[in-house]
């Protein structure tokens, strides 16, 4: 019997309202791509949620997630496939760093609180800090599905072309075949 924590990822609903300018570029270096996937996490902008064990946590499609998928998401969990630890940051939300180190069928998961240290928004350096025990194939799993989710919505909205869905996720597609 193992004794790993849950770790599951959520969509909320769309959100109606927007809380940020919409994303531009204004000296025109972004590809069609990266403009595409930042107009997609803008517009279509909801809550995400995290729950690894019993904590939960809620992030946003924009900006959170956009970012994570412009700093190449996909090729970071290909790496964490082939034993290298990866950090997923959400400064925005949150103030968070879940660190995932692969350590044979298991991933350490180490939660970074940072920031704020209080409800009243007083900023203080101390953070907290929580650790997990997750199951590799289900992080994996995890993880791939909910990017090849994002870029299929994206795909489906007009956002992004079908090559450009395809050429984002394949660095994960081949685990996807055999996880």
């Amino acid at each position: 019997m193992n004794n790993f924590h849950k770790f599951q990822i959520r969509l909320g609903d769309p959100l109606l309202e927007k809380f940020a300018a919409p994303p531009e570029d204004v000296l025109g270096e972004l590809s069609h791509f990266e403009m595409g996937i930042r107009r997609f996490c803008y517009e279509s902008d909801r809550p995400i949620f995290i729950e690894i064990g019993k904590e939960q946590i809620k992030v946003f499609l924009d900006p959170d997630i956009s970012m994570l998928l412009e700093e190449d998401l996909p090729t970071e969990i290909d790496q964490l496939s082939r034993g290298e630890t990866i950090q997923l940051e959400f400064v925005d939300s949150c103030c968070l760093t879940i660190e995932l180190m692969p350590l044979g069928n298991k991933v350490n998961c180490n939660l970074r609180y940072y920031g704020y240290g209080d409800s009243n928004k007083n900023f203080s350096l101390d953070g907290s800090y929580k650790q997990f025990q997750l199951d590799c194939k289900e992080v994996l799993e995890t993880l791939t599905d909910f990017v090849i989710n994002i870029a299929d919505m994206a795909t489906e909205t007009g956002y992004i072309t079908r090559q450009e869905r395809d050429d984002f996720i394949s660095p994960v597609e081949i685990h996807k075949m055999v996880l």
